[in-house]
């Protein structure tokens, strides 16, 4: 799959699957919050006891399974395209060997390489979505821990309990800085699946595609190693993107022997094909095919990629200038997630802070693209369930509740 494009297409498919996920956990955990907000002391117990017994969290475990079967329907799906466009690639040169290609709907061999890479793959994802292994990592006592998802919605609900007990004057100021923690984090994976140990973590959607894009790179070697043998290939071919990172420039989109290629991965850090890598092997045949890339191009990506901006005084690479804009992406989307779980909570304050936030982190984002000559990809600013809102819609709303007399921030109707 050489199309960039069509590549993020799909992976933004299974991101935003689980970011909706992460919504829906926020917008539960904030309604949770609100629940206890206005109500007095002796009714706090009960509401806690209906949260903690009720199905909002055993919703949140079973949608995710559902999503989770469905992605691993997906993952089969996309990863035999691979495997066919990998083929179809090949057939380019096949004629130059006077061989030709076993058909991939009838040869059991490179089927059984894509089974085999889908069955880890859906097994990566699985361990991705475990409920023992999914949470949020907060701060405590000046510490960073991981709570499971069951665990953290628990103890949010114990904390409202507290404050309302403890007649805290102004209740939502008292939750706020939970609610914040809880956003940023957002719905992580933890490696070590250990409760209260952090460990290396990682956003929930953020490691879906990364684990569906490590399984499309895996096809690809596989796939290509076999097409090589096949057709006696002695060489391979490196893809080639526009803004690339320092340490692949020199090499991407060349042509070089089986050989000259083995010595090249083992000289470098981040191997070809490996981490967050981009590029794509292809095998070849020396003196056959022609290179896919001229020569004007790669000078082109190597002008882009290491012409210098100034912003706010710093210098940067074009290519370092497209890491800032991820992390800023980032912020933003962690602002967004924080006005979502303030919405759901009714944090007035909260969403204000957030709002204003976003606001202001999405015009420098702006700024800094058009200075540095970076496209704007407003899809990696979206995060679903987010509407902006204004905060002055909002005003105290009262009502009664399953016999509990309520008093909280609503938005206007």
């Amino acid at each position: 799959m050489q199309d960039e494009k069509a590549l993020d297409k799909i992976l933004e498919r299974f991101y935003n699957r689980y970011n909706k996920y992460n919504t829906k956990v926020l917008e539960t955990l904030g309604n949770a919050v609100k629940e206890f907000d206005g109500i007095k002391p002796s009714d706090a117990h009960r509401i806690a006891q209906k949260l903690k017994y009720g199905t909002d969290i055993d919703v949140l475990v079973n949608e995710l399974s559902e999503i989770t079967k469905k992605s691993n329907e997906e993952i089969y799906e996309l990863l035999d395209k691979v495997a066919k466009d990998n083929i179809d690639f090949a057939k380019t040169y096949e004629e130059a060997k006077s061989k030709r290609l076993i058909n991939y709907e009838s040869n059991e061999q490179l089927q059984g390489i894509v089974e085999a890479i889908a069955k880890e793959t859906t097994k990566n994802m699985a361990n991705i979505t475990n409920t023992r292994a999914i949470g949020f990592t907060l701060d405590k006592d000046g510490k960073t821990i991981f709570k499971p998802l069951k665990r953290a919605y628990n103890d949010l609900i114990d904390e409202a309990v507290y404050n309302v007990s403890t007649g805290t004057q102004n209740y939502q100021s008292a939750m706020t800085n939970v609610i914040k923690q809880l956003a940023n984090s957002g719905v992580r994976v933890n490696e070590n699946k250990i409760q209260y140990k952090s460990g290396y973590t990682r956003r929930i959607d953020t490691a879906v595609r990364q684990n569906v894009l490590d399984g499309v790179k895996q096809t690809n070697i596989k796939i290509q190693e076999q097409v090589g043998k096949k057709l006696g290939s002695d060489g391979v071919e490196i893809s080639a993107h526009g803004l690339c990172a320092e340490d692949h420039l020199d090499i991407q989109g060349r042509q070089f022997s089986n050989e000259e290629f083995e010595k090249i991965q083992d000289t470098l850090a981040r191997p070809i094909g490996t981490y967050n890598c981009r590029h794509f092997i292809f095998s070849i045949i020396l003196g056959v095919n022609e290179p896919s890339y001229p020569e004007s191009l790669l000078e082109e990506y190597r002008r882009q990629s290491t012409k210098t901006i100034n912003y706010d005084g710093k210098e940067y690479t074009k290519y370092e200038a497209t890491q800032v804009q991820r992390k800023m992406e980032t912020q933003i989307r962690k602002e967004k997630d924080k006005q979502i779980i303030a919405k759901a909570s009714g944090n007035k304050d909260l969403i204000s802070e957030s709002q204003r936030n976003i606001t202001s982190y999405t015009n420098k984002y702006m700024d800094f693209s058009k200075k540095a000559g970076l496209d704007v990809y407003k899809e990696r600013l979206k995060v679903s369930g987010y509407k902006r809102v204004n905060v002055n819609n909002y005003i105290y709303s009262d009502k009664e509740k399953d016999g509990v007399y309520t008093i909280y921030w609503e938005e206007k109707k």
